[in-house]
């Protein structure tokens, strides 16, 4: 499946005039997009994945983003977020189309404290991987995440000294701000019952304080039995709780690999493995490569 990382060329973001601040953010206007008559390339109706965030603040929306199995419904002052290697499809653009609002993308290396996808997780855990977080707001709640939105468009579209820090900073305001409205999933939409569970699940493994629980203790923490736990995460994903649980480690482990200071050794002992070695063979074996080769290669 294609990765695409050209946060600027992605999708209708093919303005030359704009600053992507070194392929790490970018923001564009639905309704500025659909008045020009933009519409998604052919490419994007196939399923594929982006190594980016994306935010977007939707006045209202149709049925035509697909992320993960779920479409986005119908809905008014909404949040729909999307992680680095969810999989999204965008279907063709119909006369019926009036979404109206702005998409934010962009990249963990435009924040300092936490540079690496996992860190950026684990600070705003609205952001999972498996699950597709929309958030329905009240109209003041909205209006206000919408003003912060609509400065940083204006901050972005024009060429004032200190734009880049401007920007990051308004968009850790907001980021900040939907991470409080949204603490505990408050105002999350789900599809049914497995979803509901499923981002539950996501949010106790990205919250967590006391490292990566197996699947019986997550499930002793949602009060519900760990044969439920796995049924839900099954219906709602097609993977197993444990093969969850196996995605966000191996994200954190290529977080800490991106920090240099810290040798192998001590990767190893953050993430609970007794032995180096099994740090090793756990790596290769979901990735296809070792820690070591990882670590070489982002060099």
């Amino acid at each position: 499946m294609k990765i695409y990382e050209n946060i600027k060329g992605y999708f209708l973001n093919t303005n030359p005039e704009v600053n992507d601040y070194s392929n790490q953010f970018y923001i564009r206007s639905i309704k500025e997009d659909r008045l020009e008559n933009k519409k998604p390339d052919e490419i994007y109706i196939e399923p594929h994945k982006r190594d980016f965030f994306e935010i977007a603040v939707l006045l209202q929306n149709t049925k035509n983003i697909q992320i993960g199995d779920q479409t986005l419904p119908v809905m008014e002052r909404s949040l729909a977020v999307v992680s680095p290697f969810q999989t999204i499809r965008y279907e063709k653009k119909t006369p019926n189309d009036e979404d109206e609002g702005y998409v934010i993308c962009f990249k963990a290396s435009l924040f300092h404290h936490f540079n690496q996808p996992y860190a950026v997780q684990n600070e705003f855990p609205f952001f999972k991987i498996h699950t597709l977080p929309l958030y329905h707001l009240s109209k003041d709640d909205f209006n206000e995440i919408l003003s912060i939105i609509e400065e940083i468009f204006r901050e972005s579209r024009g060429n004032k000294t200190h734009s880049f820090e401007v920007v990051r900073s308004l968009l850790l305001i907001a980021l900040y701000k939907i991470k409080r409205l949204t603490q505990g999933d408050e105002g999350i939409v789900t599809m049914n019952r497995f979803d509901a569970v499923m981002s539950k699940f996501e949010y106790e493994i990205l919250s967590g304080k006391d490292g990566f629980l197996s699947v019986n203790e997550y499930a002793s923490k949602l009060n519900i039995s760990p044969i439920y736990l796995s049924e839900c995460v099954k219906s709602s994903t097609g993977k197993s709780a444990q093969k969850i649980i196996i995605d966000y480690k191996i994200l954190y482990a290529q977080t800490l690999l991106h920090q240099m200071e810290k040798s192998i050794s001590e990767i190893a002992d953050i993430l609970g493995f007794n032995e180096v070695s099994n740090f090793n063979q756990f790596f290769k074996r979901h990735t296809g490569i070792t820690a070591s080769q990882f670590r070489k290669k982002k060099d």
